[in-house]
């Protein structure tokens, strides 16, 4: 690929700018995105993010191989009128301002938005500059950012229809290589995870950042001698408050960088349904108990939650109703539910129901309308 002259630092001109981030949920499939455009051919140094401070990208990115602009800003706590909203409010368009600048520095080909409010400031960057916006939507229900960015962007890669989004493109929702990789190793992880190769196990976690409901549940359900062994990913906020007196059937991690392959070789899942995780469950054909999170924006993660209810893949657990005694009985009927009659491997992947060339979907929306910058031949 021929390159040209970098103007400055931080500049992709004429390449692809992916905005947004904050948690793995909005962060992972542009991740998706670019390392497919890499091997496809495009320069790294063609491809950017620009994020948050205060979000997950400033670690995952860099660590990707990818430059980073991670700008102030926290998304506002709901829509009621507070003193944290206002500066929270303040900080979002002082970042906007400096993504407009940053936008008009670099001149990309294209600017991705992965949603979420640090996809703001570069998105409103293409808008002012007329630089193709191109939307990417994890959920089934578009984000607040998304649904008013829509009547700018060319195009909105989507998971399912109906996501109230205009020129929708149904692509899936982009997982990373390390989930399709995931499905081909199966149960065979057992062995390096040091779980048993033919007795039940449970996956639990919550999302990039841990849930607290999920995580206080899964140790109520601990005194449930019965239970099989657990695999409970608490994430690094809550991992103080894990009690010293957990039965060995509870296997905690603070972090799992390799969750896939977890997910893939358990029995069951307990799990927020965001859109990257929902996404990765229905390629692996595992089933799932879900908590939608009451306060997603536009109940985004009950929608997701339905999505695989109806698949016959889930079951959903109001979070007001999640308590030891509900989670150790829902995890005794879908374990009983599925339990496997043959190759675990070959039935969890008769239950797979999601697209495992999305990222490559919305990959090809991301060329079809970049402006300026493609790949030599």
């Amino acid at each position: 690929m021929k390159s040209s002259k970098s103007p400055g630092p931080f500049c992709v001109r004429g390449g692809v700018l992916i905005s947004g981030g904050a948690t793995a949920g909005h962060l992972l499939p542009g991740l998706a995105v670019a390392d497919e455009l890499v091997k496809r051919g495009w320069e790294k140094n063609k491809i950017a993010f620009v994020g948050s401070v205060r979000g997950i990208e400033v670690s995952m990115v860099p660590a990707a191989g990818y430059r980073l602009k991670a700008l102030p800003g926290r998304g506002l706590n709901g829509r009621r009128l507070s003193i944290s909203n206002f500066r929270n409010l303040l900080a979002i368009l002082w970042a906007v301002l400096r993504g407009i600048v940053l936008v008009g520095r670099c001149r990309p080909g294209i600017v991705l938005s992965l949603g979420g409010y640090a996809a703001l400031p570069a998105s409103v960057g293409a808008i002012v500059f007329k630089v193709p916006l191109v939307l990417a939507e994890q959920n089934s229900a578009a984000s607040g950012v998304n649904r008013l960015l829509t009547k700018y962007a060319r195009a909105a890669a989507v998971p399912h229809p109906g996501t109230g989004l205009k020129n929708e493109i149904v692509t899936g929702n982009p997982v990373r290589e390390s989930v399709i990789a995931a499905d081909r190793l199966g149960r065979s992880s057992r062995s390096a995870l040091q779980w048993p190769l033919k007795e039940p196990v449970v996956v639990a976690f919550g999302g990039s950042l841990g849930s607290r409901r999920i995580n206080e549940a899964i140790w109520q359900a601990a005194i449930n001698s019965d239970l099989p062994l657990i695999y409970h990913v608490v994430g690094e906020r809550d991992w103080h408050m894990l009690p010293d007196d957990l039965p060995e059937n509870i296997r905690p991690v603070a972090y799992d960088e390799e969750l896939p392959k977890a997910i893939a070789a358990a029995d069951l899942i307990v799990c927020r349904p965001g859109g990257s995780t929902v996404a990765e469950i229905s390629i692996l054909g595992v089933p799932a108990i879900l908590i939608p999170l009451p306060q997603a924006p536009n109940d985004h993660q009950r929608r997701n939650a339905q999505w695989l209810m109806d698949a016959d893949l889930a079951t959903i657990v109001e979070d007001e109703d999640l308590d030891g005694v509900r989670l150790s009985r829902e995890m005794t009927r879908m374990l009983d539910k599925f339990r496997v009659q043959g190759d675990p491997d070959i039935e969890r992947r008769k239950r797979s129901i999601g697209p495992r060339d999305a990222t490559q979907r919305v990959a090809d929306v991301v060329v079809n309308h970049c402006s300026t910058f493609l790949p030599a031949d």
